[in-house]
């Protein structure tokens, strides 16, 4: 039998601390995330959807990562994606915070310099709500009943979805357009027979009218991406304020995931709602930087669908990969970009 000699131990240990190091620094953010930012400040606007799906954007307002990260960051919130889009558009902000759907929907609509500069999070926060007085207790009841949704956001998407797997369609309903802080009361009042709509405003509607509803989950599972999204002509001028951004962006990632409790008040906080409340919705969510070939999967599907039921006139799938603009978010960590751009659309 062969002696372990004490040099043969000592040998041992010192590649075992090596090896340490090494996976230390592999897997280490780049050092330059770790000096604080000295130089001069930049000013940001960030457009951001007034619910849980901004989550690193609050976490990171709130922790003061943008002001590390040498910025300036403005965050103004809309109920809605598109109408934070629409100031995009418009030279009002600097970045919008949307749901990959109203990316999609823009891109039919011909806006050529939009740029998707990756996902801030997933999340599974729809609901079908409907009213039991209705005669509507199970998803096949709603054939032939008024729904309300916010119509151009993920919610319209995901409605389709949701008739789709209950064996109904867009026209077998009437589709009634409302905007998501009306829908309780419309709801409420019976102007509707049930909506597509998300938390917090589904908590809302909760709180009015509890036992006379029914809620089913909206989403079936499939989560839905919150993107960041920027004119060509900003990501190519500002590219290093994009990348200080992505940078608070990922301290706030790392915040979420080592103080569980603290994030999920802030956002709870900012939501107005009851931190116990919101804990569903957390956990339903995932706060992570992303940009993956499933998004681009995502898009195509909901491409197909606004063809399907003539929500637009194009008839074919634009080729997303020219979109995309994946390098201020690479630059930051490369281990949150796995989608495969074609070396000529780099």
């Amino acid at each position: 039998m062969k002696t372990i000699t004490g040099r043969t131990i000592a040998f041992m240990s010192a590649g075992l601390v090596v090896l340490i190091g090494l996976a230390f620094w592999y897997w280490s953010p780049p050092a330059q995330s770790l000096r604080p930012y000295a130089g001069p400040v930049e000013k940001i606007s960030i457009s951001a959807v007034s619910n849980s799906t901004s989550g690193l954007l609050l976490i990171a307002q709130a922790k003061g990562y943008f002001r590390n990260n040498g910025l300036e960051a403005t965050l103004k919130f809309f109920p809605t994606g598109p109408l934070g889009l629409e100031q995009l558009q418009a030279g009002q902000i600097d970045i919008a915070h949307v749901s990959d759907f109203v990316l999609v929907q823009e891109i039919f609509k011909g806006a050529k310099s939009l740029r998707c500069l990756g996902s801030i999070g997933t999340t599974d926060i729809l609901h079908m709500t409907v009213l039991k007085d209705r005669g509507i207790l199970q998803p096949g009841d709603l054939k032939g009943k008024s729904i309300g949704v916010a119509r151009g956001t993920i919610a319209e998407f995901f409605l389709g979805r949701f008739l789709t797997f209950n064996q109904l369609s867009l026209s077998d309903i009437h589709l009634i357009s409302l905007t998501p802080e009306e829908t309780p009361a419309v709801l409420a009042n019976g102007q509707v027979d049930a909506a597509m709509v998300w938390d917090p405003i589904a908590y809302d509607i909760n709180q009015r009218l509890g036992n006379k509803i029914i809620s089913w989950p909206g989403q079936t599972g499939q989560k839905f991406y919150n993107v960041l999204v920027g004119r060509d002509e900003f990501i190519k001028s500002r590219s290093k304020a994009l990348e200080r951004l992505f940078r608070a962006l990922a301290q706030a990632e790392t915040f979420s995931k080592n103080n569980r409790d603290e994030s999920l008040a802030i956002i709870a906080k900012h939501l107005n709602l009851d931190q116990a409340i919101f804990k569903s919705t957390w956990l339903k969510s995932s706060y992570e930087l992303s940009f993956d070939q499933a998004l681009l999967i995502s898009m195509e599907d909901e491409a197909r669908w606004m063809i399907k039921n003539k929500l637009t006139g194009q008839t074919r799938i634009p080729n997303y990969l020219d979109y995309l603009n994946a390098e201020p978010l690479d630059k930051v960590t490369q281990q949150a970009v796995s989608i495969i751009i074609p070396k000529d659309k780099k």
